[in-house]
């Protein structure tokens, strides 16, 4: 048996950050992924940030994080969304080429002495004896699984058991037994969708009658940036026209998220295109965004055109886009179901409240997006190594992170849908911001063990005359947000025992009293933000409590 302080299950982004921020704090770590392929592998879109995830992938950044170097490396088309607006609402976005970002992650991952990757799927695992495959043994666990717990690709009539579809056409292998383990050990799990549109041969589409996208020269980085890195790729603007629509509500008896063949929830900020035309019945025609997948991959992505439809009724639809006329698939979209867990299972550290050697981050949690992954997977992989080494923990909230937002949502609230990050998420979005990111977490990355002090001050002295300005810009706000703050801290931080006795109390409802029970929220930050808990509810428990 080979031991180890940590072992990470799953090499995608939640993955790689976990394994990266339990090595940097100097637990022998364990990476278990399938294949090379899937470390960085931007499985569907490819692309970093767009508004609540910029600030997120700063944040990453500030505790010495691994995917904005890479997207500063990979990125061959960046532009800064809301730029109008006040620094609040701006979002860095890029595109990505997919070997450079791939090639990225292997480079930076390499550089943790404390890191050891194997490729092998995970076919055996003991919780409670930590033991994966009957051959590594660990202090602490991450499950960073992504789509692949009990995945399903659906295309049409076609159902295929998968966690992903590979560029060269084959089927990853979903796994079929961990979903099995985590109920017998107690967590729930629910059935979550997510999909992702057909790639086009670059050299098939008509540019000509599309909208030119151009990139920001200069334009703004997510971490320190990277001289070399001058590429320019630009993407265009199409749209759906009347005749697609005409032709997707003549054949919805054909889409699978329609005839009952799907039945887990997809997520309704990022629907698929059937499903915009039925619910959006007013609308004429919807954006088609055509994005680069490289430098020199002949493939392109369309943004905006996500589908389970077959590849029949494919093939009819997507060539009634200007521009897409005479387009020629390489692949055809597809949808995927997928297991995840209840998250309310999970305190802020993203730790299992009965199991507390076990971890949870990605898709697992019910979120969704690249960078909601990396945002949790910095988080579990830090927690689980201070787990097992006895080190400090990272603890994130409302008040000093956009990811401390998300993870208090998903384990307060939890999900009902796939989670996607926006900065209306946040109360205090003013102050959480990615240009003071640095300011506000970098220190902390540091006295973690995260993040290198040299590194630290050289983001941190980049980064903090941009944030100094905007905090004097903003100042009035600012002021008023941080009174908020600290007297949210002050009693909001307020802890409320693991085996508090709700039931007993008088004061609040038998509903609320169900709900306390289930979810057992950690504080009255927590408490507060459950649906239906009134002030007066709040106050009645703040008065057990300190009594």
């Amino acid at each position: 048996m080979t031991e180890f302080d940590v072992i990470i299950i799953g090499g995608g982004h939640a993955g790689a950050e976990a394994a990266s921020a339990a090595a940097r704090r100097g637990a022998r770590t364990l990476l278990l992924s399938q294949s090379e392929s899937d470390l960085g592998a931007l499985s569907c879109n490819p692309s970093i940030g767009g508004p609540g995830k910029s600030q997120m992938v700063a944040e990453i950044d500030a505790m010495g994080g691994v995917m904005a170097r890479a997207a500063d490396r990979a990125g061959i088309h960046f532009r800064t969304l809301n730029a109008s607006h006040g620094a609040a609402t701006q979002a860095l976005r890029a595109q990505i080429d997919r070997d450079l970002y791939h090639n990225a992650i292997m480079d930076i991952l390499g550089e943790n002495d404390n890191l050891i990757i194997r490729y092998e799927p995970v076919v055996s695992l003991d919780i409670d004896g930590r033991v994966v495959n009957d051959t590594y043994r660990a202090r602490a666990i991450v499950l960073t699984t992504g789509t692949f717990l009990n995945g399903v690709v659906t295309r049409g009539t076609e159902k295929i058991a998968s966690g992903r579809l590979l560029d060269d056409g084959t089927y990853q292998a979903p796994d079929t037994h961990l979903s099995d383990a985590l109920c017998a050990a107690g967590f729930r799990t629910m059935r979550l969708k997510t999909g992702t549109p057909a790639r086009i041969w670059r050299d098939s589409i008509n540019f000509d009658v599309c909208e030119p996208q151009p990139a920001d020269h200069p334009h703004d980085w997510f971490g320190l940036g990277v001289a070399e890195n001058n590429y320019a790729e630009n993407c265009f603007i199409t749209h759906t026209t009347q005749e697609t629509h005409d032709m997707i509500r003549a054949h919805i008896g054909d889409a699978p998220m329609y005839n009952g063949d799907i039945t887990g929830t997809g997520p309704r900020y990022c629907p698929s295109l059937e499903d915009k035309v039925m619910r959006f019945a007013s609308h004429a025609s919807h954006h088609v965004f055509l994005e680069p997948e490289g430098l020199n991959n002949p493939l392109v992505y369309p943004n905006g055109i996500s589908t389970s439809f077959g590849a029949d009724i494919q093939d009819m639809w997507i060539r009634t886009i200007p521009g897409l006329e005479n387009a020629r698939i390489a692949r055809y979209g597809y949808a995927i179901e997928y297991d995840a867990i209840d998250a309310r299972a999970l305190n802020a550290r993203l730790q299992s409240r009965d199991i507390p050697h076990l971890f949870f981050a990605g898709q697992i949690n019910g979120t969704s997006g690249y960078e909601e992954a990396a945002a949790q997977g910095i988080v579990a992989g830090a927690n689980a190594a201070a787990y097992a080494l006895n080190l400090p923990t990272l603890d994130l909230d409302r008040t000093n992170a956009m990811i401390g937002v998300m993870i208090d949502d998903i384990t307060t609230l939890g999900v009902d849908e796939p989670y996607r990050m926006f900065t209306s998420r946040a109360e205090y979005r003013l102050h959480l911001r990615a240009d003071n990111a640095i300011v506000r977490l970098g220190q902390m990355g540091v006295d973690l063990g995260l993040m290198s002090p040299d590194y630290y001050e050289k983001v941190r002295n980049q980064k903090s005359e941009i944030a100094r300005a905007n905090d004097k810009f903003y100042a009035g706000y600012i002021a008023r947000a941080m009174r908020e703050i600290d007297a949210v801290r002050r009693d909001m931080d307020l802890k409320i025992p693991r085996d508090f006795d709700y039931a007993s109390m008088s004061g609040l409802t038998n509903e609320l009293i169900e709900k306390l029970c289930a979810t057992r929220p950690d504080n009255i930050a927590q408490l507060s933000r459950i649906p239906g808990m009134t002030p007066a509810g709040i106050m009645v428990v703040m008065r057990r409590i300190k009594k």
